[in-house]
């Protein structure tokens, strides 16, 4: 198990400067804010979950704290009757004629994404259960010791290849290291540890995988 503590202070020992605490500290944060907005299955969800309410047709963090966080809707459901059904993705400007400034209600059979919102169209006439499948933003580790953080543990390699890049880049100004870093280098640690995280969860998917540099 790698808890923040401990990636800290094997990124200090690996590029032998375990005196830059704080500068490894944000080496870690920007590292992991370049990959969170990436799919991988550590961030993959189907349990977000809140109730519409009647005359109600805008959803933000207010009625689920995931919604800010979505990263992509793969699908919608909502249970009307005992049923599932599916809510389709619509363009924001079709929904905006649609609901006719929020006056037309009914059962929703659409829906957009904008301005870290959720709207529907229909506007909700009432109280159902929105279930939403897609990619969540996974947050860093909140302290040091955070047990079972995915960053941690499952994208750990990952984190720790591109912290060292922006150490060597920004801190340490090493050209030749930093370019070893390079997450654009192909032939580089960094690179190499993103495309197994990733090639992880398109195998499980079923998808045939091909990173290219400009996914960085």
């Amino acid at each position: 198990m790698t808890t923040l503590a401990i990636l800290k202070a094997r990124i200090g020992s690996e590029i032998r400067r375990p005196a830059l605490t704080t500068q490894i500290a944000d080496a870690i944060t920007s590292a992991i804010t370049a990959l969170e907005d990436r799919r991988y299955l550590f961030d993959e969800t189907r349990t977000v979950s809140f109730s519409t309410v009647a005359g109600q047709e805008f959803y933000t963090q207010a009625d689920s704290a995931f919604i800010p966080r979505l990263q992509k809707i793969d699908y919608i459901k909502i249970l009307i009757g005992g049923q599932m059904r599916p809510v389709y993705p619509e363009a924001p400007a079709c929904i905006e004629e649609m609901n006719y400034n929020g006056t037309q209600q009914g059962e929703p059979v659409v829906y957009c994404y904008y301005g870290e919102q959720l709207r529907f169209g229909y506007v909700p006439s009432d109280v159902w259960t929105i279930r939403i499948g897609g990619v969540i933003r996974m947050p860093a580790p909140a302290s040091d010791s955070e047990a079972d953080n995915p960053w941690m543990t499952k994208a750990e390699r990952a984190v720790r290849c591109r912290a060292k890049y922006e150490l060597y880049e920004h801190v340490l100004l090493n050209p030749e290291m930093a370019a070893h870093f390079n997450p654009e280098n192909e032939d580089g640690p960094t690179f190499e540890a993103f495309a197994q995280l990733r090639r992880r969860a398109n195998n499980l998917q079923g998808g045939d995988f091909v990173m290219e540099a400009s996914e960085w």
